[in-house]
Order: structure tokens, then sequence, then C-alpha cells
């Protein structure tokens, strides 16, 4: 089972990568545990390095966590997610106690994507309130590679089975509906 009952799947060009779910990020490269959460059965999963899915080949990468935490890591080093944003629309970035942080629900009521732009690469989030919360990423590397994945409560490696009432098939079918205009965006970010 799926630590904290939480899980997802990655795909690299539209092939399922099962080696990317609940995987740790370390400077050894990426190991997996799917279906086990990594910090359990993992010295290397310990040390916040863990994720439900990763997407990338490498500089960059993609950590998904629960249902709305991402992390942009470039060789290992977590990115600042504030300073990578294309767009800063008004509500989209909110403050505590004088710490910023993007506000994942100004984006699910404006049901828009939350886009950023690292060395080349294209990484495009919705997060979305469907039967339950998730969250879906799609990272456009600069050689044309398409990463995509998604997470959340419920579903994923180790949840396939449907019993806690929601559908990892229903889920990747919601990436690919949620995916399908974002290509021809993407070419116009990345050339502006």
């Amino acid at each position: 089972m799926a630590y904290s009952d939480y899980g997802g799947y990655a795909y690299r060009n539209g092939d399922r990568q099962e080696d990317r779910s609940d995987a740790v990020l370390s400077p050894d490269g990426i190991k997996s545990t799917p279906g086990m959460w990594p910090g359990w059965v993992m010295a290397e999963g310990r040390n916040g390095n863990s994720f439900h899915v990763i997407l990338g080949d490498g500089p960059i990468f993609v950590g998904l966590y629960k249902q709305s935490h991402i992390d942009i890591r470039r060789l290992g080093q977590s990115l600042n997610l504030i300073e990578l944003l294309t767009e800063r629309p008004e509500g989209a970035i909110a403050s505590h106690d004088g710490a910023e942080y993007i506000s994942h629900d100004w984006f699910i009521e404006q049901e828009k994507p939350c886009t950023f732009l690292v060395d080349d690469h294209l990484i495009t989030v919705f997060w979305t309130v469907e039967d339950n919360y998730y969250q879906y990423v799609r990272l456009e590397q600069p050689d044309g590679t398409v990463w995509t994945g998604w997470s959340g409560y419920g579903v994923g490696a180790g949840l396939d089975d449907g019993s806690y009432g929601y559908s990892s098939e229903d889920r990747s079918a919601m990436m690919m509906e949620l995916f399908s205009e974002v290509s021809t965006s993407a070419r116009y970010l990345r050339s502006e």
C-alpha cells in the first residue's frame, strides 16, 4: 500500500513508467518501490527526496507529492517555484507569515493551469477537485520528450483496486483530457 494512502502514475511519451511511482530522487539516481512508500523501505527515502511520482530524464526533474505539492529540481537542488512561474496573475500568489506561496485554491477556482519554465523545460500543472483533490503535471523537455503524471489520495500504484472508491484509470483519462490542448500553447510559451 502506498504511504498515507496517496499514490500516482508517471508516463514518458504516453508509456507508463512504473519505476517512477513511489520513488526516491537521489544523487545515485532514481530508486523505486511502486505501491510502497520508499521512506519505509529505503534509507534514502527518509531525507525528503521521496515522491509519489517523479517526472523527467534530467537534469530537470519534477516530483509530485500527495494532491498539491510539486518540487522542481535541477541536479538534485530544489528550485524556487515562484521564480519559475511564466505568469503571475493577481491572486495566484498568496502569503502566510511573510512567506509567499502559490495558491493552489486560486488555480482550482479559475480552472487554469499553472506553468513554469526552467532551462527550456516547460512544466504545466493542473490542480483539480473532482471526486477528490488531484494534481496533473506535464513536463516537456527541450528534446521534445513529454512526461506526464498525476498524484492524489486513494489512487495510484498499490491502490489500483479502487477500494477507496477512487479510480486510477479515471485519473489517467482526466490527465489525457487536460493536456490534449496544452502542447500547442507549450510551443508558444517556449518561443517567447
